[in-house]
């Protein structure tokens, strides 16, 4: 075998990594244009690769460099003369200060290509730095993502560098492409197609028209929320100043507030008022985004009779649960290699692989909690009328959206002009980023369709609003079920039975036609996610079961809590224990029965039988979210023990307030750390997976009170001024 000659690697290397400057990037450094789940089953696939590569890279690496013939930079541009004079450089051995500062930056091959290692990160800092920033020779940052092919799956090639200032013209790169292109496709075993490469170099980001109006209703915001802090801070102040210079005003009034006035009372319970009228409505317009007022009901520990305070446990652990998900589903695409397959052999990280049940579990809570809220009200009313309905609506629709909206803002407009790092501008500008998704879809996400529109998803301004998409949905039409349980429950029961079933049967029949795998995870169609995980008519059966659950404990509870109490601490114990068991039973078949379906997939490329397939997307959702609502049940009705002592902690009660403000804005702090993030975590990163993990969470739980105390809150509280007056 020939060994290649110093030029001939030198100018490998160059080339290859300019080629590298150019290229689309790994779809995880992006603004993740396919969700999370539709990109599990891909590694499986991979994986079963991997054998094949280790066994024939290093034949194969020999052969490439050995067969290879340079043959100059194509057509002379400013940019291959600048390469060219680097690369002599090099080879002469005669470098200067710049060609050093440039190799120095240079992203490097790391340890672990033969492991699947393709991340090669160089030295953000020094671009545009020293030797590289002389006077009209500003080097700049730029990044190449490009799709190496493994046989038939994808490797993802992602290698940053300093560009020279001669090089930003596509058509320089194009010839360069093609060099790069016949190098690669001579291994054999690795080819690549040079048009489906691409390049972004750092630009300097500019305010457009949406980033102006981002900017425009968060300052809104904050305006309101410092205005209406220092009015209620001074409000004492400036009442106490009114009330010294009236004249003859003041009015005696009972301290006890009964509204007599001339009434004798005690000295000391008698306080003088500006007036009997109530304050003004631009008063209490303000006072709503008091941060004394909003941080007095975050921080509150008080609890009322008759509430559910088991689904604060449920919630905060459930939410907790997708964010891990996220983050070690995000964070393996800066493992640089293939670590998912060890990953895949722990049973334990079914709980990552297979953690959809988190989403189901908010489904079930939702329609628990809405079904027995609503039950009460129509028992109390005798019925709603047409104004009350259209309140019911505008409340859900309110508190939900103005939160949602300044999270898409954050996301899709100013993230971009705060990040920097080797990949941020792949997040920024690359294909499917965030900006020009939320530009172009932003109004499916506030009205609510963004799980239709576009129809297949891979283009969605904030990825995971398809779950507010379909909880919004599935709010619509609970009523429907919920009078029906309410003014003939036989009816009703068959009706919300009748569309679990259905639910059951179009999955069933999906998963049949199109060949889908047990659940997104393990699916060879990558065309899962739109079809079955996004879509309504699939995932409202958790929502349907937590309807029936709410009608059950609305109809039945108060009595069985009664039964309850009478009955020995014994007796209960007997009768409780063999529920709970057989319930989590259930969800560990749920989350970890794919186990043994996974390792078949990914050892001997073996595919789960159409019948388990079939079971499992159709009778999954509904054996998880009914074994959390009897659980919940169970809890309720004094049967819970430790379990409900536990979920029931008070010390739950602030976070879960916090729970919808961390779903919207965790992942948008994903992105940007992964844009940032200036190495690789490679071969065992279980330690740095657990510090991202717990940094992550706290920083998802600090944003979202920030989210809570300026926008949620707020808005809560001027519906409390306007609807519930109303209603």
């Amino acid at each position: 075998m020939t060994v290649i000659s110093q030029r001939q690697a030198a100018l490998v290397c160059l080339i290859f990594f300019h080629a590298c400057l150019l290229s689309t990037a790994n779809p995880w450094s992006q603004q993740h244009p396919v969700p999370v789940p539709a990109k599990l089953n891909q590694s499986l696939n991979l994986l079963a690769l991997q054998q094949e590569f280790l066994t024939n890279f290093t034949t194969n690496i020999g052969e490439i460099f050995s067969n290879f013939d340079f043959d100059g930079f194509g057509n002379e541009t400013k940019c291959t003369a600048k390469l060219t004079e680097l690369v002599e450089g090099i080879i002469s051995g005669s470098l200067s200060q710049e060609s050093i500062a440039f190799l120095d930056a240079l992203g490097k091959p790391g340890p672990g290509i033969t492991l699947g290692n393709f991340m090669w990160l160089g030295n953000y800092e020094m671009c545009g730095k020293g030797a590289l920033a002389t006077a009209g020779n500003k080097y700049q940052n730029c990044v190449l993502t490009g799709t190496l092919y493994l046989g038939y799956y994808p490797l993802n090639l992602t290698w940053t560098g300093c560009s020279p200032p001669e090089c930003r013209d596509k058509d320089d790169f194009q010839n360069i492409f093609k060099q790069i292109a016949a190098l690669i496709n001579k291994s054999g075993m690795i080819h690549t197609d040079p048009a489906s490469w691409n390049a972004q170099c750092d630009v300097e980001q500019e305010l457009d028209a949406g980033a102006y109006a981002a900017v425009t209703i968060i300052s809104l915001f904050g305006f309101l929320v410092v205005v209406g802090t220092v009015w209620n801070l001074l409000e004492p102040i400036i009442v106490s100043f009114m009330e010294r210079n009236r004249d003859d005003t003041t009015v005696l009034v009972d301290a006890e507030e009964e509204g007599t006035e001339g009434q004798d009372a005690p000295a000391n319970s008698r306080k003088y008022a500006t007036s009997n009228q109530p304050e003004s409505f631009i008063v209490r317009f303000l006072k709503c985004f008091s941060l004394q007022k909003t941080m007095n009901t975050l921080f509150s520990m008080e609890t009322k009779s008759g509430q559910i305070l088991c689904l604060n446990g449920i919630r905060v652990l459930s939410i907790n649960w997708v964010v891990l998900g996220h983050t070690y589903i995000f964070s393996l695409s800066y493992t640089g290699g293939f670590y998912l397959g060890e990953l895949i052999k722990r049973k334990n990280f079914m709980l990552v692989l297979n953690g959809t049940p988190s989403v189901d579990s908010f489904f079930a809570l939702s329609g628990f909690l809405v079904t027995y809220l609503l039950l009460k009200q129509l028992a109390k009313r005798g019925g709603l009328s047409p104004l009350q309905w259209m309140a019911f609506y505008l409340h859900r629709y309110l508190r939900l959206t103005m939160p949602y909206l300044v999270a898409m803002l954050v996301e899709g407009w100013l993230y971009k002009l705060v990040m920097t790092g080797p990949r941020a501008q792949l997040v920024s500008s690359g294909p499917q980023n965030a900006h020009d998704m939320c530009e172009k879809f932003w109004w499916t996400n506030v009205l609510y369709i963004n799980n239709f529109v576009p129809w297949k998803t891979a283009e969605a301004c904030l990825g995971q609003g398809w779950y507010l998409a379909n909880d919004m949905q599935f709010f619509f039409v609970a009523p429907i079920f919920i009078s029906l349980l309410f003014w003939r429950p036989m009816v009703g029961l068959a009706g919300t039975l009748g569309g679990m079933v259905c639910s059951a049967v179009t999955a069933a029949i999906i998963t049949a036609h199109y060949k889908l795998g047990p659940a997104t995870i393990s699916d060879s169609n990558q065309d899962d996610f739109w079809l079955m995980y996004n879509k309504p008519w699939i995932r409202i059966t958790p929502y349907l079961v937590g309807i029936l659950g709410g009608w059950f404990y609305w109809k039945w509870g108060d009595e069985i809590k009664k039964g309850v109490k009478t009955l020995p601490e014994w007796l209960k114990v007997m009768s409780a224990t063999p529920i709970w068991l057989v319930t989590a039973a259930i969800q560990y078949a749920v989350v970890f029965g794919l186990y043994d379906d996974v390792q078949d997939q990914m050892q001997h490329q073996k595919a789960a039988k159409e019948a388990d397939s079939v079971s499992y997307q159709s009778l999954a959702r509904i054996a998880w979210s009914l074994s959390l609502t009897i659980q919940i049940l169970l809890c309720q009705c004094g049967l819970g023990g430790f379990i409900n002592s536990l979920l029931s902690w008070n010390g739950w009660l602030v976070l879960s307030r916090l729970t919808y403000s961390v779903f919207l804005l965790h992942i948008g702090l994903l992105t940007v750390y992964g844009a940032q993030m200036r190495h690789v975590l490679f071969l065992n990163p279980d330690f740095e997976f657990a510090v991202l993990y717990l940094g992550l969470l706290a920083m998802s739980y600090l944003a979202a009170a920030v989210l809570y105390l300026t926008v949620e809150q707020p808005v809560a509280n001027l519906e409390g001024i306007t609807y519930r007056k109303s209603a």
